[in-house]
């Protein structure tokens, strides 16, 4: 997938078409896909949401399972479901749960390719590839403001626990920046609606 700066400020949402809010987020994602790795996070110290659980919010304290071992270990993760359907506001006969990707530093997708036995200019394209956000099951975070690493959200391991367990051990690592948060949303859709799959769904095909 290429980013597109102008394939992404097409998708912008009618509420934000009034200026400055518009020249800002379309300046914000064009920074971001020329590669730019300040602008994807709130500031320390400046975050109005920092209590509140997002989409597009990095967490600690969510439990992933080991489907080899059933063992059972802490994570950081990026929060996948909607902001209001894990909002504790929104009263509900079934107890809410947060769907997220946990998060996994770059090094250890380096290590990957390097035990698989890639060479060094295989693995450099393949990392850089990853920064530009170019790999539609990979999201992207760089090194900057709350993170001390480059990290990877993998979306295609994804997991759920209920809200109120993750709430017991929770602590926020970052709320993404307008920006950043549309850029993962865009990724979100690209992954999981690709909605040009060249599967022919027709009546027609299946009567031949």
């Amino acid at each position: 997938m290429a980013l597109d700066p102008e394939a992404l400020r097409q998708q912008i949402p009618y509420y934000l078409t009034a200026e400055p809010a518009r020249k800002e987020l379309v300046e914000g994602l064009k920074a971001l896909s020329e590669g730019a790795t300040d602008g994807y996070f709130f500031p320390a110290g400046g975050d109005p949401h920092a209590n509140t659980m997002l989409q597009g919010d990095g967490w600690r304290g969510f439990q992933v399972f080991s489907f080899t071992s059933g063992a059972q270990n802490l994570t950081r993760g990026i929060v996948l479901s909607n902001s209001c359907d894990i909002s504790p506001e929104n009263e509900r006969v079934l107890p809410p749960k947060v769907t997220f990707a946990p998060l996994v530093k770059l090094a250890r997708i380096k290590a990957r390719f390097e035990e698989h036995g890639l060479r060094a200019e295989q693995i450099e394209g393949r990392l850089q590839a990853i920064r530009a956000q170019s790999v539609t099951s990979i999201f992207y975070l760089p090194a900057s403001g709350p993170l001390e690493e480059e990290y990877v959200a993998l979306l295609d391991d994804l997991h759920s626990m209920p809200v109120e367990a993750h709430r017991q051990a929770a602590e926020k690592v970052f709320t993404l920046s307008m920006a950043g948060f549309y850029l993962f949303v865009f990724k979100l859709s690209v992954h999981f609606c690709r909605l040009q799959e060249n599967v022919d769904r027709s009546m027609r095909a299946a009567t031949v």
